[in-house]
């Protein structure tokens, strides 16, 4: 009988746990994997503060097209094209002709196409939103 009552608040026990395990992962799933909350309103300018005393900034406008702007002492940069947010669902904004000055300053990579993920008021080259290259709306 004693090991009837054992088994019976082990089960007991473990439904409880898989209960809070279920419950916890579906939360934290929701808040990680939902990228179709996004923004609805992405215009705007956001800015990089990579490195300290550069002007380092991605102006999204109205009619589809962007501005990135970067200056570091005698260094001025600038590079114009098209944006639009991603189609395909994902929280992500794709650019025409980008210039990656954010990342790398005057060794910058010219790209056709590329992309930024969208995390609440950053753009980042990661989903995580939050790296010393991210732009952030201010």
């Amino acid at each position: 009988m004693l090991h009837i009552n054992l088994y019976i608040k082990m089960i007991k026990s473990n439904r409880v746990k898989l209960l809070i395990f279920f419950l916890l992962s579906l939360v934290l799933s929701q808040s990680c994997l939902d990228l179709s909350s996004c923004n609805k309103d992405l215009k705007g300018k956001y800015y990089c503060n990579r490195e300290e005393g550069s002007i380092n900034y991605l102006e999204l406008k109205q009619n589809g097209k962007y501005y990135h702007y970067y200056k570091n002492g005698k260094v001025e940069l600038f590079n114009e094209g098209y944006w639009q947010k991603s189609k395909d669902g994902y929280c992500v904004i794709e650019l025409e002709g980008w210039k990656n000055f954010n990342e790398k300053g005057v060794n910058y990579k010219d790209f056709i196409e590329s992309i930024l993920f969208v995390n609440g008021n950053y753009l980042d080259v990661s989903p995580d939103g939050e790296s010393s290259s991210s732009f952030k709306r201010e």
